[in-house]
């Protein structure tokens, strides 16, 4: 007898349960566009929130069917969506301040990563022959793509020695495969990347750091602030017709960031499929413990974070200094807010 009063108890907490999770779903609203096309611009570290969100299913539960298309960088990504190939981009915050500087309306509405998780160092090549960024000047720097945030950061850090965009040569590389052949092929004398490429580089003596920005401490170090890098975004119009679809994504987004703050760097790994994956799995382990702290855990965006983003751009670029930017229309929290209401 004494064994059924301990069984019941536990029974009746599993029915709850069961009941709270169908209460949940039953009150999520219907996404109005469940079939969605979504760009990406890497599957570095900083986007592993989205991959994570596939790979265990959050997408599938919220009512969405996504088809996820992985380009060579920031730039492309953002290309595919506003040519109308992809609905939502999984990709830098900044590309919405850089679009609002020319008159396109797009907005984040949740954050994947709170720090950049960059590293930007020297290759083999040239590691004798550069101490400091001025050193760079006249050199060969590979970013994942042209005008991608990669870029944007290298010129702020050159901004900081006086190097202009001007003096160095900048080489699109991607953010995978490409940037690590392309660091030991001697190729390019500086490299701009983000985990696992930097700890592979690391490892094997082919990248140098002069910079890392894989935590909030480095990152405000080196930025003078906190530094959003990664986060879902699309047109302000798409928003406004399809909230119910826009609140899905952010819905399976903070489940997939919830469960990687309680999962182990050996957990993240394997429940990354093997295309996304970029190095073996004990590697990327080591490499996603290097910058997990910037993997946002609530999917906020701070108007504080906003500014540091404007304020590095507007460093090296004057069209975003002098333009009438408002920053609040940029971001959007109020679907991370409806997401802890359900």
């Amino acid at each position: 007898m004494r064994r059924l009063r301990l069984v019941w108890p536990v029974l009746a907490i599993c029915a709850a349960l069961v009941n709270a999770s169908a209460a949940r779903a039953a009150a999520a609203p219907v996404p109005e566009k469940p079939r969605l096309h979504l760009a990406a611009a890497g599957v570095g570290f900083p986007y592993l929130p989205f991959i994570i969100a596939d790979s265990r299913g959050y997408f599938r539960q919220a009512g969405l069917d996504i088809e996820i298309g992985v380009f060579s960088g920031g730039a492309k990504a953002l290309q595919a969506m506003m040519g109308g190939s992809a609905d939502i981009v999984a990709g830098a915050y900044s590309n919405t301040i850089t679009m609002a500087a020319k008159g396109q309306k797009l907005v984040s509405f949740v954050t994947l990563a709170s720090c950049p998780g960059w590293v930007f160092g020297t290759t083999r090549a040239s590691h004798d022959k550069v101490k400091t960024y001025a050193d760079l000047k006249g050199m060969r720097i590979g970013v994942s793509s042209p005008g991608s945030s990669f870029h944007m950061g290298v010129n702020y850090l050159l901004s900081k020695a006086g190097v202009k965009p001007g003096d160095v040569s900048i080489i699109g590389v991607g953010s995978s495969a490409g940037a690590i052949a392309a660091a030991r092929s001697g190729q390019i004398d500086a490299l701009m990347s983000n985990d696992p490429v930097a700890t592979v580089l690391q490892g094997s003596g082919d990248l140098f750091p002069l910079a890392v920005m894989r935590d909030p401490a480095g990152t405000r170090a080196t930025l003078g602030g906190d530094y959003p890098e990664a986060a879902i975004y699309t047109t302000r119009d798409f928003a406004a017709r399809y909230p119910n679809t826009v609140q899905a994504v952010t819905n399976a987004v903070l489940e997939a960031e919830r469960w990687m703050a309680n999962a182990t760097p050996e957990q993240v790994a394997a429940a990354v499929p093997p295309q996304y994956a970029l190095a073996e799995k004990d590697v990327f382990a080591r490499a996603y413990a290097n910058m997990q702290k910037c993997i946002s855990r609530d999917g906020l965006m701070t108007d504080a974070a906003a500014h540091t983003v404007h304020d590095v751009l507007a460093a090296f670029d004057p069209e975003i200094g002098k333009a009438s930017i408002d920053l609040k229309a940029t971001y959007d929290n109020r679907f991370v807010e409806n997401a802890g209401k359900r």
